[in-house]
């Protein structure tokens, strides 16, 4: 095929950043410099063929089996240890009646797929839906899916075909850590992923058109020289926001968080001068998520880009961490990032830490039939942080104010339940629907999700337009293989409490060996074409005992009151 690649000038610009830091550092790790921010270019543009092309062609080779890299963690601050408490959000039993049904519900790019043998695990399990379709996207392959019928319209495909028009590092690896997203104000497809090989690139692909199987616009944007670890994407009104954790040259230390804002104004359109603009923060700042814009009304005018994260780098067990980043790409010298060295924490009731007698990232913490167990990767929250804004007139109490519209984040993460079991931790945050600085937001809501013995753990969650709130979710128990599942809540629900489980899809087999490691994420998406329909992607096994023989499942699901 012809190569339609052009290799741009580009530009660094890096400068001191005087942000507050505070201690204490983890104890593994040395004091970082203050935080830098550095403006870039991309390295290389393409415009590719419609990928309904590209399916036609050959295949680049796969990897053989291995645990897929990166593997890279912080532990937990030595002091989080210290003593257990109780949970005084944990729900220990079934809500009420659920109000949730399950309507599509199709075997994903895994095991069983057609055309499909699993190379590598865990799958970083991740979807997206537009107007018309569903992509999902794991470790090394996609597929594009129509979200009426269920059909499969294009794949599977490597992923690292969809970057063999823009070339490079991009086209020759196909490293995984990999996200799909659907930027619902301008109806087009975000395609993203990293390559953990230097030179570390971020490979963007932001399609022509709301058809996921037409041509895109690719960028490679220069990560410098630090391994670029987990990366996550947010749509923000002021650009596509990534976050990742930097682990230095050849991934061997941890530097801290990166957070980079892309002008996704010109990216959206072809221009290849548009800008990057990362923030560089320090070691105690670790894992944090980036808002996702899922609802109909846009943002107030003004409001900066919100994260999340850095829960398990103190002591305190009872903080996760507040940032804010406004980026100027005209003048990027004039771009802020505030929070940075844990100035900020929003404070959130505590929580009961893990179990000390199990490593909370990689032991085999989740317990499985006739398997070694899985690691619940406890060290950072999941993604999505799912972002939903209030229409500006709200009436009745169901916002929890006649009257008042708010915004609302939602993020959650894993922790030991009183049982032992692992529960799902989740919390809706809120401000006032009005431009508001990190001070203004407040936790409305939060619940420990464990109603029985068995544990729930590698969630994602997401709002509908009538404020009802879904968590998907595994679920696996010593009797029970790891499965998928979800539950929600309608806005008439007791605060913090979620109903009763749903099932999605019953495994019928156990992981083993693969390092321990499940997920490493999954993900929660909200319909943007009615508002209401929820979709879900998770893994799960269907044969006994294996290494590389994961599926994964993608299904939607609508709450009754939702029109």
């Amino acid at each position: 095929m012809k190569r339609n690649m052009k290799i741009l000038g580009s530009f660094t610009l890096v400068l001191g950043v005087l942000i507050l830091c505070a201690v204490p550092l983890l104890a593994q790790d040395t004091p970082t410099l203050a935080p830098t921010m550095t403006s870039r270019h991309p390295v290389a543009f393409a415009v590719t063929p419609p990928l309904r092309e590209l399916a036609k062609l050959p295949q680049p080779p796969r990897y053989g089996f291995h645990v897929a890299d990166p593997g890279h963690w912080v532990n937990f601050h030595p002091d989080r240890y210290s003593a257990a408490v109780v949970d005084p959000v944990e729900q220990s039993s079934q809500g009420g009646p659920t109000s949730l049904s399950v309507g599509l519900n199709l075997l994903g790019v895994g095991t069983g797929f057609p055309g499909y043998s699993v190379p590598d695990a865990p799958p970083d399990t991740n979807a997206a839906v537009g107007d018309t379709q569903v992509v999902e996207w794991v470790n090394v392959s996609f597929a594009i899916f129509n979200k009426t019928t269920g059909a499969v319209e294009v794949g599977p495909l490597e992923g690292n075909t969809l970057w063999s028009s823009l070339g490079g590092t991009c086209a020759s690896n196909n490293d995984g850590d990999i996200i799909a997203q659907w930027d619902r104000v301008a109806h087009r497809w975000l395609l993203a992923q990293n390559t953990f090989v230097n030179p570390y690139t971020a490979c963007i692909a932001v399609s022509q058109t709301p058809d996921a199987t037409g041509a895109y616009y690719e960028y490679a944007f220069s990560l410098g020289t630090g391994f670029p670890d987990y990366p996550k994407y947010g749509i923000w009104p002021t650009g596509y926001f990534e976050t990742m954790n930097n682990f230095g040259p050849g991934g061997s230390n941890f530097v801290g968080a990166e957070v980079c804002a892309y002008n996704s104004a010109k990216l959206l359109v072809g221009d290849h001068t548009a800008e990057q603009i990362c923030f560089q923060l320090t070691n105690n700042d670790y894992s944090i998520l980036p808002a996702d814009h899922d609802s109909s009304v846009s943002p107030p005018s003004g409001q900066d880009e919100f994260f999340l994260g850095s829960y398990n780098v103190d002591s305190s067990n009872n903080h996760l961490y507040l940032y804010s980043m406004h980026p100027v790409y005209p003048n990027p010298s004039q771009s802020t990032f505030t929070g940075s060295g844990l100035a900020d924490p929003i404070t959130v009731p505590t929580y009961s830490p893990y179990d000390p007698s199990c490593n909370a990232i990689r032991g085999a913490c989740i317990p499985e039939p006739g398997g070694l167990g899985v690691a619940p990767l406890s060290d950072r929250v999941m993604y999505r942080l799912a972002y939903w804004a209030d229409p500006p007139a709200v009436t009745g109490v169901v916002q929890g104010v006649a009257g008042t519209p708010y915004q609302h984040w939602y993020i959650n993460h894993v922790v030991n339940a009183s049982g032992g079991q692992a529960g799902v931790r989740w919390y809706e945050f809120r401000a006032l629907s009005r431009p508001v600085t990190l001070s203004g937001v407040f936790l409305y809501q939060s619940g420990t999700y464990a109603p029985d013995s068995n544990s729930r753990w590698m969630a994602s969650m997401a709002q509908d337009h009538a404020g009802d709130i879904l968590v998907g979710y595994s679920l696996s128990g010593t009797s029970v293989y790891p499965s998928v599942a979800a539950a929600g809540r309608v806005t008439t629900d007791p605060l913090g409490q979620l109903e009763a489980e749903v099932p999605i899809f019953a495994g019928t087999g156990s992981q083993s060996l693969t390092d321990n490691r499940w997920g490493d994420y999954s993900s929660m998406a909200i319909d943007g074409a009615d508002g209401c329909t929820f979709w879900y992607a998770q893994e799960y096994y269907t044969v006994p005992n294996t290494q590389f023989d994961w599926s994964t499942r993608v299904a939607s699901l609508k709450f009754s009151n939702c029109h």
